[in-house]
């Protein structure tokens, strides 16, 4: 008898040493600044559940930065150990600075209806090994969390937000998130145009760790014409996505004497909103803003994308 107790604690710590291999492939495009992620399946996973199966879901993270703003899920496949996803996950607003810095986390969990969703296995790539415009495709084994990177405790979550509190606290700046405008001088309308088209990894307001985002735009100073806009609000989201277009009636030559000022906030119901963070372009910018501005004052009727990267300076409270 004890001899088949040996036999099954061997068996056991055998099983917890393979978890499954994970096969996916990364595409950073520079033009777009979308980093791609094809999760394309998993194999041999460990059975997490008492009918011997999972209810696997990839989950990805950038290190170092706030969690929940930049984590991207597959779907849960129920009561298999090989899932087949087949799913594109894609990260917007990743620049090459990014790409040097930063390690994409790939965990594979099992989803657990009752308790907590438990990590089987997770495996980290550092970006700055891939080259841009090239797709590279990944078998890996997966690993256990990484020693010194866990909580002590199986939910993942939990384990995520204590890792990464040292890299919240040094990344401030970049955790209030970027938006990305695009300008249009149109010489037919005499007016300015610009498209808010979407923000990404914006700083959490609220309790649930999520914000209620919305943009206002404001072409200063203000001439008596309509010259404030906002955009609808998007409830629950870190990754708003926008896609709303406004006009400002301004001579071209007028246009390079004004601030394009644009904030993102948190709405609040019957309370003051916060403010997330603001970006100003006109000629007294610096860096990409006044290159947007310069690049829209310059070529007439093209539209001109840029993404910028939100500050903590908020115009409206040194009015």
């Amino acid at each position: 008898e004890s001899e088949g107790e040996g036999d099954e604690e061997g068996y056991d710590s055998d099983e917890a040493t393979y978890l499954g291999c994970v096969e996916f492939t990364l595409l950073f495009d520079q033009e777009s600044s979308s980093l791609t992620c094809h999760i394309i399946k998993a194999k041999g996973l460990k059975p997490m559940d008492s009918n011997g199966l999972a209810d696997p879901y990839v989950k990805l993270h950038l290190l170092p930065g706030a969690s929940k703003a930049n984590k991207l899920r597959t779907k849960t496949l129920r009561n298999t150990l090989n899932p087949v996803w087949g799913e594109t996950l894609t990260y917007h607003g990743i620049t090459a600075c990014d790409m040097s810095t930063r390690t994409l986390r790939l965990c594979v969990c099992d989803m657990d209806r009752l308790g907590r969703n438990e990590l089987i296995g997770e495996t980290l790539v550092p970006l700055k090994k891939l080259s841009a415009g090239e797709t590279r495709r990944y078998n890996v084994c997966l690993e256990r969390q990484q020693p010194g990177k866990k909580s002590g405790t199986v939910n993942v979550e939990r384990g995520m937000a204590l890792y990464e509190e040292e890299a919240v606290l040094t990344d401030s700046a970049a955790d209030r998130g970027r938006v990305l405008l695009s300008l249009c001088y149109s010489s037919q309308q005499g007016a300015l145009c610009v498209g808010l088209i979407r923000c990404v990894h914006l700083a959490a307001m609220d309790a649930n760790g999520y914000s209620d985002p919305f943009v206002k735009v404001f072409l200063r100073p203000d001439l008596g014409k309509k010259s404030k806009y906002k955009t609808s609000v998007k409830k629950k989201t870190l990754n708003p996505e926008f896609n709303e277009e406004f006009v400002f009636q301004v001579s071209h030559e007028e246009l390079a004497k004004r601030t394009l000022e644009v904030t993102v906030w948190d709405y609040d119901l019957g309370m003051s909103n916060d403010f997330i963070g603001g970006v100003q372009l006109g000629i007294d910018a610096k860096g990409e803003e006044l290159k947007h501005w310069f690049e829209c004052l310059k070529f007439k009727d093209k539209k001109v994308e840029y993404w910028h990267t939100l500050t903590n300076h908020n115009p409206e409270s040194s009015d």
